[in-house]
């Protein structure tokens, strides 16, 4: 099976790139890539022909969007994804590199190998929850990352000393990637999890989501049945302007809403049970 890579120019850029990043994130692209003039999206299949309409509905008015097809071998996957990343500076303390990428110069890097899994670090959201983990205590801590992707937060867990960690992803490849990736930081506690929420059998200290508003709201309450007490729930994946809905939503099934951080935009929600 071929993939197909569609690199979209926006102008003006923001908040226009952001808005379609959301809307494509309900297709069956795997992953993302944000560019200077845009962005790129992976589909696991060759398209013959594609239309935005529908895409931008929410755009505001005189906003361009172009667009241009790739097809792309599936073992050329690597060639078209290091054409694309870069190393991804969090803070002083960490740093986000490919296997190919020299050290960042942080005080830790994680490893990713960019293939199609969500969560390379480049997304907002992504950045957001890797600096709001900096601030939380992990030690001896259990631990979910739901909508794992990559297994980006789950490695920077491991790294700052939970000792179970569960990373639930929809996606065999987010969970074979997953798995990569661990090899490749050195980790050993993670349990790469193919699955939906359903698939949530244990209960954690800290809770980790960054997927998207509406199945975070679908979800929320399967995740705080799975919360020990005092535990953290960390959510990122939805736009500031549906901060609103998502801490409603936590509030009324009991948690407490410690703190809420944005960057271009994007949100990143944190709660306590």
């Amino acid at each position: 099976m071929n993939y197909t890579s569609i690199t979209f120019t926006v102008d003006p850029l923001l908040p226009a790139r952001d808005i379609l990043l959301a809307e494509l994130s309900d297709t069956n692209a795997e992953s993302f890539v944000e560019t200077e003039t845009g962005l790129i999206a992976y589909f696991p299949e060759e398209i013959a022909a594609f239309s935005l309409e529908g895409y931008m509905v929410n755009a505001m008015e005189g906003v361009e969007v172009t667009f241009e097809l790739q097809v792309i071998e599936r073992e050329n996957w690597n060639a078209a994804w290091e054409a694309a990343f870069q190393p991804i500076i969090v803070s002083e303390k960490l740093g986000v590199k490919a296997p190919f990428h020299a050290a960042t110069g942080c005080e830790m890097d994680l490893i990713i190998q960019p293939k199609m899994s969500f969560g390379t670090g480049h997304h907002d959201t992504t950045w957001l929850m890797l600096n709001e983990m900096l601030l939380l205590n992990f030690n001896t801590k259990h631990v979910l990352d739901m909508g794992s992707g990559t297994g980006v937060l789950a490695i920077l867990a491991e790294k700052m000393g939970a000792i179970k960690i569960d990373a639930i992803d929809i996606d065999d490849w987010s969970t074979e990637n997953c798995q990569e990736n661990m090899d490749l930081n050195a980790c050993s506690i993670i349990r790469p999890i193919q699955g939906d929420a359903s698939a949530i059998k244990a209960n954690y200290d800290i809770v980790l989501a960054n997927i998207n508003r509406n199945v975070l709201t679908a979800d929320m309450h399967i995740y705080v049945a799975a919360m020990n007490p005092n535990a953290y729930l960390l959510l990122s994946g939805f736009f500031i302007s549906d901060r609103e809905i998502l801490i409603s939503k936590a509030e009324s099934l009991g948690l407490k809403h410690l703190k809420s951080n944005a960057r271009n935009d994007w949100s990143c929600l944190v709660f306590m049970l």
